[in-house]
């Protein structure tokens, strides 16, 4: 996991061919950006805005979730968001792996991470992930997702 702000993001284009326009994308959001999905080449990105919560609608632990076939960028345009994070490898599976939807729900400890504004983090196959915790006062978030195949 790549967890740094957009103002660095220049750092990682090295890494994937895609990451220098996937950046420029990310860095024209604003909180005025309409929400759905968008989709370029080799990747798509998904604004929404939500509420954050750590407990499921049971009053639960939420499960982590992990993908096999793509990674994830999860950026904050606005807010602040939590998200956990642990190596799959720690973790128990609570699901099978569904292929078709490419991902896995896992459960066990994770480290919890606090993205704020500008913020993002690059999650790869082995980063299990629970997106969209509280971190802070205000639940209200507005993020993007980027998905692309590794």
């Amino acid at each position: 996991m790549i967890v740094d702000n957009i103002k660095y993001a220049n750092k990682y284009f090295g890494i994937d061919k895609r990451f220098k326009e996937i950046f420029a994308v990310l860095a024209s959001l604003h909180k005025d950006t309409p929400l759905g999905w968008q989709e370029y080449d080799g990747f798509k990105i998904g604004v929404s805005e939500c509420e954050t919560f750590d407990k499921d609608k049971d009053g639960n632990d939420r499960s982590a979730e992990a993908h096999r076939k793509f990674a994830d960028i999860h950026f904050v345009i606005s807010g602040d968001e939590g998200v956990g994070y642990a190596d799959t490898d720690t973790l128990e599976p609570v699901t099978e792996y569904n292929e078709e939807q490419d991902y896995l729900l896992l459960s066990g400890d994770t480290v919890r991470l606090h993205l704020r504004q500008g913020d993002f983090c690059i999650v790869f196959p082995e980063d299990a992930h629970i997106p969209q915790m509280t971190a802070g006062a205000d639940r209200k978030l507005k993020k993007a997702v980027v998905k692309f195949k590794v």
